[in-house]
């Protein structure tokens, strides 16, 4: 095992960018339900969206169904985004393991028995904004483009070391007309300790399935295939890394580090660090993909934050509030 782990993470990395040739950035803004991209709760935004590997909770039925796997409570987590230019964004979800919806004593559950499930709702309201015609003439009439995704996800161990999960959505979106369609994501976590530190590497798949149909126009969902690692040198430090790779975009990295410790009877507290290379090269600025965030856990409760700064767009503020029972 020791050998396995340094080698998949190697082949990893080192084959994506020949196996993911297709995906470049000359098929930017080709792609539908972009706020499909945005990620989920404050955790991750604060380490750079690099959470593909490392959710172990309800948030996993956004980053990785396979991360269900390791469920071994009840969670529930709500996130809202404040963005640039009016625009915000919410996801709220809900995961269990099935040993418990059948009713077995909580003592019982194991996560390599049947798994969890999740459900999620992705929701964002871009703002009212000014109808105008093709000229660019103002007709007097307004309008507020809306996008939403209902998630709903299982995850579980196939062996000791491996977890597989499955995800299946319901996406719509909102310009004058409505579109709508589905997807599928699925991933795969292989775990193990390699020096005596927990270590996961994942393959996820996001957004596979059909498009987006406006009147006679159609454009497919934003496909993302990603490698991603997470690791633990010490038992109060988690770092992670994620390479992804968007159909309508370059291949872009992603990484985050977070500090978490005690700091009295149920309390505890986080810091975060992380950077976010989906905008590495735009005229924003050069903090855009820059992630800062905090986090708070008082007994079964969290409540995070993160800070993302978008140059002339403004900065986006995300909040997040979790319960585990």
């Amino acid at each position: 095992m020791k050998r396995i782990f340094p080698l998949a993470a190697a082949l990893g990395l080192a084959c994506a960018p020949g196996a993911w040739a297709a995906f470049n950035n000359k098929d930017a803004g080709t792609s539908a339900a972009q706020f499909l991209k945005l990620g989920a709760d404050a955790r991750a935004a604060g380490m750079g969206q690099a959470a593909r590997a490392l959710c172990e909770d309800a948030g996993a039925v956004y980053w990785n169904p396979a991360g269900l796997a390791a469920l071994s409570y009840r969670h529930a987590t709500l996130t809202h985004a404040a963005s640039y230019q009016s625009t915000f964004y919410d996801f709220l979800a809900y995961a269990q393991p099935i040993d418990s919806i059948l009713g077995r004593n909580r003592r019982e559950l194991q996560t390599n028995q049947l798994g969890a499930v999740g459900v999620g709702v992705l929701y964002q309201n871009s703002g009212q904004l000014d109808e105008v015609d093709n000229t660019g003439a103002a007709t007097g009439g307004r309008f507020t483009p809306q996008d939403f995704a209902a998630v709903v996800a299982w995850g579980g161990a196939l062996t000791r070391s491996l977890d597989a999960g499955v995800g299946v959505k319901y996406i719509s979106s909102r310009i004058q007309d409505t579109a709508s369609t589905g997807a599928v994501d699925f991933g795969v976590r292989l775990r193990g300790h390699p020096g005596g530190m927990p270590y996961t590497i994942a393959l996820s798949v996001h957004n596979v399935g059909g498009r987006l149909k406006f009147i006679q126009e159609s454009d497919p969902l934003p496909l993302q295939v990603a490698v991603s690692q997470s690791l633990r040198p010490t038992r109060n430090i988690s770092l992670s890394l994620d390479l992804v790779a968007p159909r309508d975009n370059r291949i872009y990295p992603a990484f985050g580090a977070e500090f978490r410790s005690a700091v009295g009877p149920n309390l505890s507290a986080a810091a975060r660090l992380g950077y976010e290379g989906r905008t590495m090269g735009s005229d924003l600025s050069s903090l855009s993909g820059l992630g800062l965030g905090v986090g708070l856990g008082v007994a079964r409760f969290s409540l995070d934050y993160a800070w993302m700064p978008y140059g002339l767009l403004g900065d986006a503020h995300r909040f997040t509030l979790s319960c585990r029972f």
